[in-house]
């Protein structure tokens, strides 16, 4: 009778999921188990005989914890053919253990440099090194060993092994991908928590990425989309929104979010910011939170249908009132008070979400998938030149102008270039955005103005802020609309030129010395 070649199960995780059930599943097939520290200890406590690693190497000098599995008798992935005659006996005689199945699992190190509470050194001890180098070498040899590095894997293996004796080559393989995957993701975030800081980007730049909500689909319903989450990010903006009320979010909804909320919490005033398409339809700031929302929705009454609003405040129940007159799709705060929360409950199709208070990163990144690769930039966070902006003009502009240019300059700051914002008081007018020429855009949020708002109150100016420099013929368009003050970045050949055209004018003008192009 043909002797059984002997299987061996290595087991070491730290997420104890389904591991007792794999555990006599892997027994009932032949398998002998070997494991150490707690994971030997869960299976002991289930009644499972475990190969102690001490007496399966025949030393006593075996290294603590999953180190003592780097000995070289544990062979994990025997490149040779083991039911070759001899191959066996020459194990035996070298004391070797050829190992069949892997199954490691990690510290959730993800969890653990996000732990403000632990300093460098506690969160550095937490690293497993020998754990995955076990599961890489399980991968690497993921034709002679099963490399399991999730529990949901547990059992289609189990069934697999079962009915057909073995699993499928394709099989090993997609388990393997899975295994570098999981090795490399713990891997960039620990390099992500080591280097939050850096003079340049670095030559070799890997993000990891958690996926912490699946959507119905993409942008369109053709497509599949997810919401990812940094590896080892705190909660905090997006990834930390959270839906209280309504359908699950879409993935359109989470990029009006990013704009909405990046936008509102800019502003120190009690604000309200509309958007559509990830483009703001209106903003406005004023001491009543309510009276935010009205002169927000306002603006642009038809932009904003089934738009996304975010205001900076906790939401109250005038300001819930506001909301429900409107054809809001969704509504961010960082709170809701109890009765904001019934009053909008009532209203059909919308949904409610939290925020905490955004919080940036100084070395945060911006990222944009383009075909074969990705374009990398540090996030726009800095509003303005460090002196704040310079007036270049004869007139200096007045304590109202300016408030009304302080929030245009915000909102030119999160619209799509080219972008011409106007403001009147502390809400905008018109905004255009996204045309292909500068002066487009403002002569689209002009009319905006005036179409939507034909009679204007007297006694507040109106503003333009632009993302970009402008030229003469841009200064000279805004005065013949009206317009009595201008933010800009300034630093172009035209400057002069837009600085004569304002002084002739009449119209005060500040350089603030950055431009917010975003495409």
């Amino acid at each position: 009778m043909a002797e059984t070649t002997p299987r061996y199960a290595l087991l070491s995780v730290t997420d104890k999921t389904g591991i007792i059930e794999l555990g006599y599943a892997l027994k009932d097939l032949g398998y002998t188990l070997i494991s150490y520290g707690s994971t030997a200890d869960a299976l002991k406590q289930a009644e499972l005989k475990v190969l102690d690693l001490r007496e399966l190497v025949k030393s006593p000098d075996v290294l603590e914890g999953r180190l003592g599995f780097m000995h070289p008798r544990i062979l994990i992935g025997l490149t040779a053919d083991r039911d070759k005659p001899g191959q066996m006996h020459e194990l035996e005689r070298r004391h070797a253990v050829p190992i069949d199945l892997v199954a490691v699992t990690f510290y959730p190190v993800a969890e653990i440099v996000g732990d403000a509470k632990l300093s460098q050194s506690e969160i550095l001890e937490f690293i497993d090194l020998a754990g995955s180098t076990l599961l890489r070498a399980a991968a690497r040899n993921f034709r002679h060993v099963i490399p399991l590095c999730d529990p949901d894997d547990y059992q289609p293996t189990i069934e697999s092994l079962r009915q057909f004796g073995k699993l499928s080559v394709e099989k090993r393989q997609n388990l393997s991908a899975k295994a570098f995957h999981y090795t490399a993701y713990y891997d960039t975030t620990v390099a992500q928590y080591l280097g939050e800081r850096w003079e340049k980007l670095p030559d070799e730049l890997v993000i990891g990425l958690k996926k912490t909500v699946d959507l119905g689909y993409g942008e369109n319903p053709q497509q599949q989309g997810a919401l990812y989450t940094l590896s080892g990010a705190r909660p905090w903006g997006i990834n930390a929104a959270e839906l209280i009320h309504g359908k699950p979010l879409t993935y359109n909804h989470y990029l009006d979010l990013e704009v909405a909320w990046e936008l509102a919490t800019e502003i120190t005033e009690s604000a309200c910011v509309v958007v559509k398409h990830a483009v703001p339809v209106g903003a406005a700031s004023s001491n009543k939170l309510s009276d935010a929302a009205r002169l927000a929705f306002r603006c642009d009454p038809r932009g904003g249908f089934q738009g996304t609003a975010a205001v900076n405040r906790e939401l109250d129940e005038d300001t819930a009132g506001i909301f429900a007159e409107q054809y809001v799709g969704c509504v961010a705060a960082p709170a809701f008070s109890h009765k904001a929360m019934l009053a909008l409950k009532a209203k059909k199709d919308i949904r409610l979400v939290t925020l905490p208070s955004t919080l940036i990163s100084a070395h945060e990144l911006d990222l944009k998938a383009v075909a074969g690769g990705v374009l990398v930039q540090d996030k726009d966070t800095q509003p303005m030149a460090a002196s704040g902006p310079r007036v270049v003009t004869k007139r200096t502009p007045h304590e109202m102008e300016m408030k009304s240019l302080r929030l245009a300059w915000h909102v030119a700051k999160h619209a799509r270039t080219h972008a011409a914002i106007i403001c009147k008081g502390s809400a905008t007018l018109g905004i255009g955005s996204g045309q292909t020429s500068r002066l487009d855009s403002l002569r689209l949020a002009l009319v905006k103005s005036q179409e939507r708002h034909p009679i204007l109150p007297a006694g507040e100016p109106m503003v333009l802020a632009s993302d970009g420099a402008l030229s003469a013929e841009h200064v000279q368009e805004a005065a013949a609309g009206g317009i009595s003050a201008i933010m800009q970045p300034g630093g172009s050949s035209d400057d002069h030129d837009a600085i004569e055209a304002a002084d002739a004018h009449n119209v005060a003008m500040l350089f603030a010395g950055v431009r917010h192009f975003r495409h």
